[in-house]
């Protein structure tokens, strides 16, 4: 595709792309601290699924600096995403300009798109996946054997953080198939050939993500493959007009 203006030199590209990554990690930082603020609120609901499991749950810590990592681990993660729409936005300006000349309403979208997903699977993953996760691996214990289940609040805590934020990875696979398909990576029928080889690898991370029984993995399964059909009607969407695929 041509442009109309100049092409950007080598040095201007890195300059551009050391301030993008300058005000990506300022948002971070903002974001960090705001959470940092409300860290004892956020970690207040982070626990709460465990109050429906049928066992006493102890939560400790073992060192005096404990706390501080763990709220600085937490402020870390909601720095991440409440800084996401500045990053994405960030990367979408610095690469759009190889697709079309005239991107802003494009990216301002995208950036939207993207959030709206990655909040779906954070949900997703605090609604379904930790309440059946911490049920499942609770319960293993033996009639005959007398465990008490005293767990790190730092350990707790990123076991949870980590099931969010790779939830809200895993929706945003619309997103990346707008990506890609916008660079001519996939097409609807790339999509549609490979979609059950898509469904093993959605099984697959059924069975790491959660536990091992079929409601639980159904769970996580169904809607990635929703997700999944999705991502083929965006890909048809957004596919170059001179595609014939």
């Amino acid at each position: 595709m041509t442009s109309q203006t100049p092409e950007m030199p080598f040095w201007d590209h890195l300059e551009e792309l050391r301030w993008r990554l300058i005000k990506s990690i300022s948002a971070i930082l903002i974001g960090a601290v705001i959470t940092y603020h409300y860290a004892d609120i956020i970690m207040y609901w982070l626990i709460n699924p465990t109050e429906s499991l049928s066992i006493d749950l102890n939560l400790q810590v073992l060192k005096i600096t404990s706390m501080f990592t763990v709220k600085l681990s937490v402020a870390l993660f909601g720095g991440m995403i409440l800084g996401l729409p500045v990053i994405l936005y960030q990367f979408w300006r610095f690469i759009s300009p190889a697709f079309e000349d005239k991107y802003g309403v494009a990216v301002i979208f995208t950036v939207l798109f993207t959030s709206i997903f990655f909040l779906l699977g954070m949900s997703f993953a605090y609604f379904v996946i930790i309440p059946f996760s911490l049920s499942f691996f609770t319960s293993l214990t033996a009639e005959t054997i007398d465990v008490a289940y005293n767990f790190t609040l730092e350990g707790y805590l990123v076991y949870i953080l980590w099931l969010i934020f790779g939830c809200g990875l895993l929706f945003q696979l619309p997103v990346v198939s707008i990506f890609f398909t916008k660079i001519g990576i996939l097409t609807p029928a790339f999509l549609r050939e490979y979609r059950k080889f898509a469904i093993v690898v959605f099984l697959i991370l059924g069975a790491i993500l959660t536990p091992p029984d079929p409601v639980s993995q159904i769970l996580i399964v169904v809607p990635l493959i929703i997700l999944y059909e999705f991502s083929i009607l965006i890909s048809k969407l957004f596919k170059p007009k001179d595609s014939l695929v």
